[in-house]
């Protein structure tokens, strides 16, 4: 028995030896991109200089260039250190192609990826590569738009407006889904694909980049408001193969809904939620999927070293919370355990709904429990509800047969997570003491943000 013991031991820490050597070598393969894309950077800064491209470039950004504006650059190596992490031009290492009228971004094939205070940047895949079919198998189109772009296209905003301008607001009903995250948003997502001729986007990072942007102070309220009308126009850009668009933004990007409406009022709103305890739940089964989350965790919940390296809280909290975050001065991000950022995501999340429907503001909410009493039915209501014809109701229903994140990192914990193993007496009573201040109901209590629609 000892021995049998020993042996396991000993295979643990082989196991053990060989993910950290694993994480290392890509810890550095990561380091080494960064560190060749800024060599390449700087000397593109000298043969873009001496062979006329920055000429170009410069009075792009100055609006005398416009037939011109958009650069087309060969992508030359990838690289994100997390598959989720939010998109960024320093995802590519690109070097440069041509100069292209900004109409070239209007093609099929080519998307919005992210956004900067001073460019809009978009990505071009193959010809005939439907990156937002693929996003039927469980993938969110900025990984789509990640694994398949060939070249990237930047354009200076000014270009960028002057193409919005011209497609115009979305010339298709349009559906806009926020979220808490880990509340069956990707499923209700995945309902509305099976409806023929719908177009799903799903968790486009361009929006949210204008809302770190705007958050961090980076945009004007003028710049980001028209960023924001231009960036939604040339997502839903037409395109002859959909008659109906969804776009399901990420659960950090929730605050911007508000201004969506103010926008464009012929978008029909939806926010989704869950009880608050199990989309707690579900955010820390993330954390246990693979050794590295699992250190991250033991680091944030350990006092000594959270202390020590609060960096870690703070970084966690605002890629969840900051951008939704109400300005409450007695919540600390470095001072939070796992338990206390995520139930603050999700506080933040759903007061920026009931803040929105006291305004006014139609945004339907939908509560993950009561969509899942009774599927079918709840098609029905919800429907009658966006006015989408009848017919599809059968197709729509289907989706409720189907995990479609059960491979997925981002699905562990979805519809399986234990809210039976209690949490930790301290954590809860830190959850709720951070729901307090949102002027929200206890950690596990039902919650209905007014409007809350009815499936009976």
């Amino acid at each position: 028995m000892d021995q049998k013991s020993e042996n396991n031991h000993l295979e643990h820490m082989s196991t053990a030896m060989y993910k950290g050597r694993d994480y290392v070598i890509y810890l550095m393969s990561f380091l080494l991109y960064r560190f060749t894309r800024s060599i390449i950077v700087t000397f593109q800064k000298f043969t873009w200089a001496i062979t006329g491209v920055e000429n170009i470039r410069r009075d792009a950004r100055r609006g005398l260039q416009f037939r011109q504006s958009a650069h087309v650059l060969d992508i030359f190596w990838k690289r994100k250190f997390l598959p989720h992490t939010i998109a960024d031009p320093k995802d590519f290492i690109a070097l440069h192609s041509c100069f292209k009228h900004p109409n070239y971004v209007l093609k099929p094939n080519v998307s919005l990826y992210c956004m900067t205070k001073t460019d809009a940047i978009f990505v071009e895949t193959p010809e005939g590569t439907n990156i937002y079919k693929s996003q039927q198998h469980n993938s969110y189109l900025y990984e789509a738009q990640f694994t398949n772009a060939k070249k990237i296209v930047m354009m200076p905003l000014a270009s960028f407006h002057k193409i919005a301008s011209d497609v115009g607001n979305p010339k298709v009903p349009t559906i806009w889904i926020s979220s808490t995250g880990r509340c069956g948003s990707t499923l209700l997502g995945q309902v509305f694909y099976r409806i023929p001729g719908m177009l799903l986007l799903s968790e486009p990072d361009a929006i949210t980049n204008l809302g770190y942007l705007h958050k961090n102070l980076s945009l004007q309220q003028g710049e980001y408001e028209q960023l924001l009308a231009s960036a939604v126009r040339l997502l839903c850009k037409p395109d002859d193969r959909y008659s109906m668009i969804c776009v399901k933004a990420r659960p950090n990007a929730t605050a911007l809904s508000e201004d969506i409406a103010h926008m464009f009022p012929q978008i029909r709103q939806i926010f989704m939620y869950r009880n608050s305890l199990k989309t707690v739940w579900s955010y820390l089964a993330l954390l246990q999927t693979d050794p590295a989350s699992q250190a991250l965790k033991f680091i944030m919940d350990n006092k000594v070293i959270s202390t020590i390296l609060p960096f870690f809280r703070t970084g966690v909290y605002n890629y969840y919370v900051k951008v939704n975050a109400k300005e409450i001065e007695a919540i600390k991000p470095s001072k939070l355990s796992t338990v206390g950022i995520f139930t603050a995501a999700w506080a933040a999340g759903v007061s920026r709904c009931v803040e929105a429907r006291e305004k006014g503001i139609p945004i339907l909410p939908i509560l993950y429990e009561d969509l899942m009493k009774n599927p079918l039915q709840s098609c029905i209501v919800l429907f009658n509800r966006l006015d989408i014809r009848k017919e599809y109701l059968s197709l729509a229903a289907e989706a409720f047969k189907v995990d479609y994140q059960k491979s997925s990192v981002l699905g562990q914990g979805l519809l399986t997570s234990d809210t039976r193993r209690a949490i930790p007496t301290e954590c809860r009573v830190e959850a709720d003491t951070i729901l307090k201040k949102y002027s929200l109901p206890k950690l596990g209590e039902r919650v209905e943000v007014p409007g809350l629609l009815r499936f009976e």
